[in-house]
């Protein structure tokens, strides 16, 4: 399903589609018959698939959790450092919530066999990753984004130890398109944009999916023709986030465009505003709404 905002859709994907995720999966992450990975995602949710798939076609071990496990930090990471997890997914407000409880000791942070971390589903503020490395430094983080509609992640940038380095105006990369994706950066008329500049991001490439399950009109306001694919019949997603390319091709995410207000006649993007809040010492998170009566 898709339902990062409003009303949860059935999104159809392409056999082939998640496939090529999988293989994206083994090939980034080096998964072998000695990796142990966590199931902590309904089967109702895209992610759940290469969960239980990719450590299996590599010889390796699917570790399944109860649902109330999934849910708690404190038993989740307890449970993965007993069974001594490799490869661990989860979304970046879980990960807060199981650091503060390290630094509060009700939880000690010994997960000394997990490689890596994958974050999603959220922005990843970059002191968490601080954090997350000054009591895992051998678990790399990966930030991942990625949609239903295009067969789960669509990019990986992999997060290292030097932090702030890593940030480009207080954001971490989303990274790079993963095998068989491609990655368009557009104005309103669907012309590319130029790197830095902020457009709406769409996505092509083998994991672009069907349609919306009996949804004709949706599917044909968000599944529309590739103009850019040299394959015949080609089509791309578009995701209705604003995003811009670095200089060293890494994505920036920017935000929904839905979160684009005028103020004074002046377009603002909300998420810009939470990033330069977050950035703020002794700021953990940040939301901002408009004041529609002022």
């Amino acid at each position: 399903t898709s339902g990062s905002t409003g009303k949860p859709k059935g999104a159809m994907v392409h056999r082939r589609g998640m496939n090529n995720h999988l293989l994206a999966k083994v090939e980034d992450l080096g998964l072998g018959d000695g990796d142990r990975v966590v199931m902590n995602a309904p089967l109702t949710f895209d992610i759940s698939v290469w969960q239980v798939l990719a450590p299996l076609i590599t010889g390796g071990q699917v570790h399944l959790v109860t649902r109330d496990t999934a849910r708690d930090p404190a038993a989740l990471f307890d449970d993965a450092a007993r069974r001594g997890i490799t490869v661990l997914e989860t979304v970046p407000s879980f990960v807060r919530a199981a650091v503060d409880l390290w630094d509060t000791g009700v939880l000690p942070p010994a997960l000394p066999e997990l490689r890596w971390f994958i974050v999603n589903g959220e922005v990843l503020p970059p002191e968490l990753c601080t954090r997350w490395y000054a009591r895992h430094p051998q678990a790399a983080i990966v930030n991942a984004y990625g949609l239903t509609e295009c067969s789960d992640d669509n990019t990986h940038a992999f997060i290292g130890p030097d932090v702030h380095a890593q940030l480009e105006h207080g954001r971490l990369p989303v990274g790079r398109p993963l095998r068989n994706n491609s990655l368009y950066l557009l104005d309103a008329a669907l012309a590319p944009v130029p790197p830095g500049v902020p457009g709406e991001l769409f996505i092509g490439g083998t994991g672009v999916g069907p349609g919306y399950l009996r949804d004709p009109r949706r599917s044909s306001e968000r599944y529309v023709p590739d103009p850019f694919s040299a394959v015949p019949g080609s089509r791309m997603y578009r995701t209705g986030d604003l995003a811009r390319m670095r200089a060293d091709g890494q994505l920036d995410f920017l935000g929904r465009q839905d979160h684009q207000v005028k103020v004074r006649g002046n377009r603002i993007e909300l998420g810009e505003v939470e990033t330069a809040l977050r950035a703020v010492p002794g700021v953990g998170e940040a939301v901002v709404a408009v004041d529609r009566d002022h």
